[in-house]
């Protein structure tokens, strides 16, 4: 015969796992549930990776104690799904979570000593007493905003980036030609607390959700906009002050809705290229970066321009100076205070690297040898990470 409650010591064999099964939940919705993909890698894996894990931990306390969930309890669930409203995700997506999180729980607690039947029981009263809150909370959230406008914003500029012509009553409302720009937002600070990224995240779409013309969905840890042709600069400023830190971004523009996709492509290539080669915050565009995009291409050139770095290998902090040196655009102070070096640290290095590569920095020559160097070898480094 089945024990009513669920012993105590067979609820502690989860307990300790409460951060793997979050963690594994939300990766799962992110995978099953394409709404989820469109939000920011740092919300999935900060905020809603917490609020999963408060879930699990109010669930496992209550089956441990036997009893339901009190009001006070449940408040906190009920809130988060007022959040996922204004996080732009639909119902039934908030909603999918829950069996979600219920299938991951039992798979785990199947592997231990856990009196499955009454879990299941125990799961299935906690699932009716939580979802239908969260779904009153949610759509009295929804009901306060424009969600209407906000989804099919949302819808149309995911169907733009994806190559399908947008619907007859929507084209009404479409620019003939569109900036696609992609940005990242800034890194926050590490004692900032899960909340922090989802509220940068929430800010940014409540300004984008004040400018009627453009479109905007977000991805990974950063967006893709498309605002009007012309608009990009414009965009990017007001992004940056609702951040409050300048973010990195890039932008290409499309001629035509068809040619949206392909913007987006080579918006992306630049962003990544930006990163990847240290470039300071900011709005780039190809024609800023065409030298080193065209070195970036794979061949032969590349591999040799990298290997001028090749007497530096055992030398990283003669490498940080060069890229230093470069970025600064060889200007000695502006380099030396970047790298919080003296200058006269500053020319030893310089000096170094003259002595090991056969190459002198400050000679015009030899300086756009250098930078073309460090660029290579930045991007080899980053493309076997």
């Amino acid at each position: 015969m089945h024990s009513d409650n669920v012993g105590m010591n067979n609820v502690d064999a989860l307990l300790p796992r409460i951060d793997e099964i979050a963690t594994a939940m939300i990766a799962r919705c992110a995978v099953e549930i394409p709404a989820y993909r469109l939000l920011p890698a740092s919300v999935l894996e900060g905020d809603l990776v917490a609020n999963a894990k408060g879930v699990f931990e109010l669930f496992l306390t209550t089956v441990a104690e036997g009893r339901p969930p009190t009001e006070q309890e449940l408040a906190p669930p009920i809130a988060w799904g007022a959040e996922r409203a204004r996080d732009g995700l639909p119902l039934e997506a908030v909603l999918q979570t829950y069996p979600t999180g219920a299938g991951v729980a039992w798979a785990m607690a199947a592997e231990g000593d856990v009196d499955l039947e009454v879990l299941g029981t125990r799961m299935i009263g906690f699932l009716g007493a939580v979802i239908p809150r969260v779904a009153a909370a949610y759509l009295r959230e929804r009901d306060d905003l424009d969600w209407e406008q906000r989804e099919d914003r949302q819808n149309l500029a995911a169907g733009l980036l994806a190559g399908r012509p947008a619907r007859r009553a929507a084209s009404r409302k479409l620019a003939d030609s569109y900036d696609v720009v992609v940005f990242h937002l800034p890194a926050l600070p590490a004692d900032s607390g899960p909340r922090a990224a989802t509220n940068l995240f929430r800010q940014i779409r409540s300004d984008m959700d004040s400018q009627p013309d453009v479109l905007v969905t977000f991805k990974d840890d950063g967006g893709i906009v498309l605002v009007p042709t012309g608009g990009a600069d414009r965009l990017m400023s007001r992004i940056d002050a609702v951040t409050g830190h300048r973010c990195v971004a890039a932008a290409a523009t499309a001629a035509t809705h068809a040619d949206i996709p392909a913007a987006h492509n080579e918006a992306a290539e630049v962003l990544a290229l930006a990163e990847n080669l240290s470039r300071p915050p900011g709005l780039y565009r190809l024609a800023d970066l065409a030298i080193e995009y065209q070195i970036a291409q794979p061949g032969p050139a590349r591999e040799l321009l990298a290997r001028v770095l090749a007497p530096l290998a055992g030398h990283p902090h003669l490498i940080d100076t060069l890229r230093g040196f470069v970025l600064s655009g060889y200007h000695r102070g502006d380099a030396a205070a970047a790298l919080n070096i003296h200058r006269n640290t500053l020319t030893y290095r310089l000096g170094r690297i003259q002595i090991l590569t056969g190459h002198d920095a400050t000679q015009p020559a030899d300086a756009r040898h250098l930078a073309a160097a460090i660029t290579a070898y930045d991007i080899i480094r980053h493309a076997s990470r």
